[in-house]
């Protein structure tokens, strides 16, 4: 599949034309990854098409999930994201683009060790571990929806609040979290595992770190509790339960067990 690939980008073994450096990162590419790519190829357009489909047929909500200066310049008066409902068709694709993303990079590029054991136990298809970990994504966002709404119900906020809250926790995470995959996706590319990795844990820190500021200076105006109630308001919700599920896959390894257990090597 290798030389395929690269014959028909550079008909090399026809034409015996060399693309020097371009030619050298092209193989240090494709050696990085043991997939079929032409299931990769096609997992790819999956995302465009729907990343495409939502830019044409949704732009103002677009706009709010992916431009950083619409995520960074959120007002309440002026923002009218937040009279659409949480559930509706227009705020569920960027969770799903979101979940596609992620869960992409997982079982393509980066190669979790402790999920590629299990999937390679229990013998799925690349296309059902990668339907796998989206689901698992889709869960954990939604979790997390979840254990916020339970901590609004020890406030007395008002519900517009808490839909400016929610979705813009949910526009900072998949805005912030698609460019730590993209960036440490090329640097995976161009240099190492250990470098993207690196990389992407250091970034995900750091997304931790300001998401809670962007949520304080987006939010606080509209809330009704004490600035310092609202701060431990987020440091609860967010900065907190983020460091609890730093590593969602983590039960990955429970799972292991308790297949071993059903599945006998």
């Amino acid at each position: 599949m290798k030389v395929a690939i690269i014959t028909s980008l550079f008909t090399e073994w026809d034409m015996n034309i060399y693309s020097c450096h371009l030619y050298f990162y092209l193989i240090q590419i494709l050696d990085k990854s043991t997939y079929d790519f032409d299931t990769i190829f096609v997992s790819v357009l999956l995302i465009i098409f729907i990343f495409t489909y939502y830019k044409t047929n949704y732009p103002f909500f677009f706009k709010k999930y992916f431009y950083l200066r619409q995520i960074l310049n959120t007002s309440y008066t002026e923002d009218f994201l937040y009279r659409s409902s949480l559930i509706s068709f227009s705020n569920l694709i960027p969770i799903i683009i979101y979940s596609l993303v992620l869960s992409f990079s997982y079982v393509y590029v980066f190669e979790i060790a402790v999920s590629r054991t299990l999937f390679d136990q229990l013998q799925f298809s690349i296309l059902l571990d990668w339907t796998i970990v989206f689901i698992l994504h889709l869960i954990f966002i939604f979790l997390r929806l979840f254990i916020i709404k339970l901590f609004f119900l020890f406030t007395r906020e008002t519900q517009s609040f808490k839909i400016i809250f929610l979705l813009n926790f949910i526009r900072i995470t998949i805005y912030f979290s698609i460019s730590n995959v993209v960036i440490s996706y090329f640097v995976y590319q161009f240099f190492s595992y250990e470098a993207a990795f690196s990389l992407f844990v250091i970034l995900k820190t750091i997304i931790i770190i300001i998401r809670p500021f962007i949520l304080f200076f987006g939010t606080n105006k509209f809330n009704n509790l004490s600035t310092q109630n609202f701060v431990l308001f987020i440091f609860v919700v967010d900065f907190l339960i983020s460091l609890l599920f730093f590593n969602p896959f983590f039960f990955f390894e429970y799972l292991e067990i308790l297949i071993s257990y059903i599945i006998p090597s």
